[in-house]
């Protein structure tokens, strides 16, 4: 018997060998198609089988040196989840309708097993569209046909571009696993590179040194036309990379793009032997340059115009500033669109409705027209990852934000959030690094302590014949409050509001009030009766001490971690609870008081006193979090932490019915 189970090991194992060897595009194998799980991962709902990128270098006598990135990859389908991966966006840059890049060979197949046999369902140009998502960038979407649970379907597509200084990355994982992956580029000695990896993934590379042959039409430094067929040396970069896991996003991670295992490329120099040596290398001094001299940029900090029939000069404070931000929110609402550059400003004007970026240039030139020193301020939104530094580069950037100076203080807003105000910014635009776009002075920003959160939540319990009778007074400041709001209006209305706080608190809430829900910047505050069934007389009363709980669960299950944990904002929660006990009752069982601190600096403070005096009891909560950032490899500790948070809010206090 013992033979017999190593024997069907042994089978399974040889059979993983033959249906996982490497896939072949153009085909689907009948192993391919009976596969209904992906050995290295049991719980995946697809498995890239086969994922290639090449890059080369071609030249056109019309445009000159130009790149083709060519991508191909395979994906066996197992479950319903899987079918995201059928719909592809391809984006590409269109600065005319007669430049650009160019995206060509897309076509793809469809393989499914019916009554025994393989049958294919081609791409048809008819599923194939584009789509502007601003007046530069465009997506070229299509979805595979007769995708379902089983498929297994394949694509390619080349795209041609002149932008040889921005060539595309080559992403080796995504969120399912990956079976083979492979990347080539060839690189011919005129054009030098930086080539920067990123991820925590094995990715085999090769540098091979080979030559290639250009038929190259030029002027050389005197002007004069020139033909020839060039030789030149180049290096021929190969990556590999076999049985990726999936990567998948994490508690508290603001963006998972930062760890993804990746290469990308940095244009240095260019090096043509028929002219001089050009330096491409820029500096965020280059981009500022080149910033404020662009139209879509530059130009749209000039037209404080638009406001001179509505905005005069007066005092420069901070409070007619948020008159004017307020003004300028009444006049356009966000259309829910991130951008970095404005679209039309006039039009955004007339029609009421903006993307984030119209709405933040017509507040700078707003406040322009009240007298107020006003300028822009650029960022990679925290999901869209963290701005390459050492690497500058306008498209990493995403997002543009409002600044202001008024005599040595500075204050940041984002005109788009509707919540938002000076100084208290979406969680969004909280990034570490950003850029202040003062003329002839730009400089760094740390947006991501602009702004903290703040509950103080008070309470008076008390029991009577309607049970335990909680009188509740929740205050929220800050980014607590933004977050509040909208949360608030993400229901209904306010009885679904209610309904669902009563839900999570384990009782019914009665006499609710709350003001400043409604108003950018301002305080919350909710009061009410929170009633639980109780029934004095019973030998015993348990009673959960806090009214509500800051964590129900730890957020940090997972034994190890890869990646650092970022939280939202600095943050101070506290809740102060008083008991009366009721009479013909004595204390039973109290919680002790402990204080657990987490990080060499006091990074997580948390604070858990309870006493008793006389006839009541008093709690006193308090959860702090000082940094933003804990390493990976402070993880188990951080675990560990929250875990004695969570048994902590669990304890009760025991009260006992004295006898008579």
């Amino acid at each position: 018997m013992k033979t017999l189970s190593s024997l069907l090991v042994l089978m399974f194992l040889l059979l993983g060998e033959v249906c996982f060897a490497q896939s072949k595009y153009g085909e689907a194998t009948m192993d391919e198609l009976n596969m209904t799980v992906y050995p290295q991962d049991t719980t995946a709902a697809a498995v890239v089988l086969l994922k290639t990128g090449e890059t080369r270098f071609v030249y056109s006598e019309l445009l000159g040196f130009q790149f083709e990135y060519t991508l191909q990859m395979k994906v066996k389908i197992l479950k319903n989840e899987g079918l995201e991966l059928c719909n592809q966006n391809i984006s590409f840059y269109q600065e005319t309708n007669t430049t650009g890049e160019k995206i060509t060979g897309l076509n793809g197949t469809t393989y499914n097993l019916e009554d025994g046999k393989i049958v294919k369902t081609k791409l048809s140009k008819d599923a194939i569209f584009d789509e502007a998502t601003d007046r530069k960038w465009k997506l070229k979407k299509f979805t595979m046909p007769a995708a379902k649970v089983g498929s297994v379907v394949e694509f390619k597509y080349t795209i041609t571009s002149m932008y040889f200084y921005d060539l595309r990355d080559f992403v080796f994982q995504t969120w399912v696993p990956t079976a083979y992956t492979s990347y080539e580029i060839t690189m011919p000695e005129y054009f030098y590179y930086n080539v920067n990896m990123q991820g925590y993934e094995n990715i085999i590379t090769k540098r091979t040194p080979v030559n290639e042959t250009f038929s190259v039409r030029y002027k050389d430094d005197s002007g004069r036309m020139q033909m020839d067929n060039v030789r030149c040396s180049a290096q021929e970069m190969k990556f590999v990379g076999k049985d990726l896991p999936a990567i998948k996003n994490d508690s508290y991670l603001w963006s998972l793009d930062d760890y993804i295992s990746k290469v990308s490329f940095e244009l240095q120099s260019i090096r043509y032997p028929w002219t001089t040596i050009k330096n491409i290398t820029t500096t965020w001094a280059d981009i500022d340059k080149e910033l404020f001299g662009l139209g879509d940029f530059g130009g749209n900090l000039k037209k404080a115009g638009l406001f001179k029939d509505e905005i005069t000069k007066s005092d420069l404070t901070l409070a007619q500033a948020k008159a004017i931000q307020d003004l300028v929110k009444s006049k356009v609402k966000w259309n829910e669109k991130n951008a970095f550059y404005p679209n039309s400003l006039k039009d955004a004007l007339k029609d009421g409705v903006g993307n984030s970026a119209d709405m933040n240039f017509l507040l700078i030139n707003a406040l322009k027209a009240g007298g107020f020193d006003a300028f822009p301020v650029i960022l990679s939104t925290r999901g869209n990852g963290h701005l390459p530094v050492a690497h500058p580069s306008i498209t990493a950037l995403n997002y543009t934000i409002t600044g202001l100076k008024i005599d040595t203080l500075y204050y940041y807003t984002d005109a788009s959030a509707k919540f938002g105000d000076w100084n208290l910014l979406p969680e969004k635009c909280m990034v570490t690094r950003a850029r202040v776009m003062i003329q002839n002075n730009p400089d760094w920003i740390d947006l991501s302590t602009t702004s903290s959160g703040a509950t103080l939540m008070n309470a008076q319990i008390l029991f009577d014949d309607r049970g335990q009778v909680s009188t509740v007074a929740d205050f929220r400041r800050g980014n607590s409050s933004y977050d509040f709001k909208v949360d608030y209006f993400n229901h209904k209305d306010q009885n679904e509001y209610i309904e669902k706080l009563a839900g999570r608190l384990n009782g019914k809430v009665e006499d609710f009030t709350i003001s400043g829900e409604s108003k950018a910047g301002s305080d919350v505050k909710m009061e009410y009766k929170l009633i639980k069934d109780v029934v004095l007389g019973d030998e015993f009363i348990y009673i959960s001490p806090m009214i509500d709980k800051l964590f129900s669960d730890n957020p940090f299950t997972k034994e190890e971690r890869k990646f650092p944990v970022n939280f939202d904002y600095l943050e101070t929660y506290k809740q102060m609870v008083t008991i009366a006990i009721p009479e013909g009752y004595t204390v039973e069982e109290l919680p002790t008081s402990q204080k657990f601190v987490f990080g060499d600096d006091d990074a997580l403070v948390f604070t858990y006193r309870v006493a008793q005096t006389g006839s009541l009891i008093s709690l006193q909560y308090h959860f702090q979090i000082k940094e933003l950032m804990v390493g990976q490899d402070l993880y188990p500790g951080l675990r560990e932490f929250f875990a004695k948070i969570i048994s902590k809010n669990s304890e009760q206090i025991v009260l006992k019915k004295t006898v008579q």
